[in-house]
């Protein structure tokens, strides 16, 4: 093919994959996308660090994003007295965006849509089902436009916890996801159910922190959960995945780091410690460990107490009843290592491009 031929035939499939982005429509809100006039996931990151001894230390994490993409779907948190919720961002959704997607963005560039999701009041009060197919085709809506008008080639990591883990095993299992840009998909509290072989939709479990385009699942309990727990059944001939963040592919306890907001604090721990940091965030580091168990169909997140005579900090409390363990706190009792699992992976993955 001569130079001039080739040059007019790209010339033509970079106007025709133009002209296909430009079909994809534009999703209209997103609480976290860079460059929008409001971009949540853009926030003060600055930590307190509160250890066993009792003394504090702040710290603020560095920043060395990579040409790599985050995409969030945030869990069942609409209180609107309606079916499905409205695509206005109210304080429950900018919130929980913050608290478990700020933390990535050190790393990524987070994009996080609002949906119209079935809210707490579906179903109940007189008032109707809400449409959970109608949460799906928003996501994907979101999911298509940012893969047309925002990726441009970047690898990009999946993260959802609850709700937002459903609706993005639904893309998966869709196979809207395209393998080559998957870094890894960090599906929490979501009943992911693998084969024999540790596999979702084609996609392995994570067996290590430098391994790509594969998944990190589990739902966190500080002890055993009974036979009717949620988030935690699985088909005949699967089970339900755990993957532990501090020790991908190992059955052995290791260290996690919880890390919260002030407002999340607020509302899992029993007792709110003072002085108040002054920080937005907070962690408290040796203070539990983490360990993958299964029995049968069921797989858990363990999380154990490191007792320290004189500790005083509150444990995280079981605060929805004892199907659903310690589901409110699933993205953020481990989000230090969560965090630094995605770091390495995006390094191993701009490695073998």
């Amino acid at each position: 093919m001569s130079r001039v031929v080739f040059v007019v035939v790209a010339a033509g499939l970079v106007a025709a994959a133009a002209s296909a982005d430009a079909a994809v429509p534009r999703w209209p809100v997103w609480i976290c996308r860079p460059g929008s006039t409001r971009n949540w996931c853009d926030s003060s990151l600055t930590t307190t660090a509160v250890l066993e001894n009792g003394s504090r230390r702040v710290f603020k994490p560095s920043v060395s994003r990579r040409p790599i993409d985050c995409f969030y779907v945030y869990p069942s948190v609409s209180t609107e007295k309606r079916p499905n919720s409205d695509l206005v961002i109210h304080t429950a959704e900018a919130y929980t965006a913050v608290t478990q997607a700020a933390q990535f963005a050190p790393d990524c560039a987070v994009y996080a849509p609002m949906y119209n999701q079935v809210t707490s009041y579906a179903g109940k009060d007189g008032v109707p089902q809400g449409s959970f197919n109608l949460e799906y085709t928003d996501v994907l809506a979101a999911w298509r436009d940012y893969l047309a008008h925002y990726n441009h080639g970047h690898g990009v990591v999946l993260i959802g916890h609850s709700e937002g883990s459903f609706i993005l095993e639904r893309l998966l299992r869709a196979g809207e996801v395209p393998k080559k840009l998957l870094v890894s998909a960090i599906l929490l509290g979501g009943d992911v159910q693998v084969d024999s072989s540790n596999r979702f939709a084609g996609f392995p479990a994570c067996s290590s922190s430098t391994q790509t385009g594969c998944i990190v699942a589990y739902s966190s309990w500080d002890r055993t959960p009974p036979p009717n727990a949620s988030f935690e059944s699985a088909a005949s001939g699967k089970h339900v995945l755990c993957v532990n963040p501090a020790a991908p592919g190992s059955s052995a306890g290791a260290p996690v780091t919880p890390l919260f907001t002030l407002v999340e604090v607020s509302g899992i721990i029993t007792k709110l410690f003072k002085p108040i940091p002054k920080t937005v965030w907070v962690s408290f580091p040796n203070m539990y460990t983490a360990q993958c168990v299964q029995q049968g169909r069921q797989a858990w997140l363990l999380i154990k107490r490191i007792p320290h005579p004189g500790d005083t900090r509150q444990t995280v409390s079981e605060i929805q009843g004892p199907q659903r363990g310690l589901h409110p706190a699933d993205v953020n009792i481990a989000l230090t290592e969560l965090v630094q699992l995605v770091g390495d992976q995006v390094d191993a993955y701009l490695h073998r491009r």
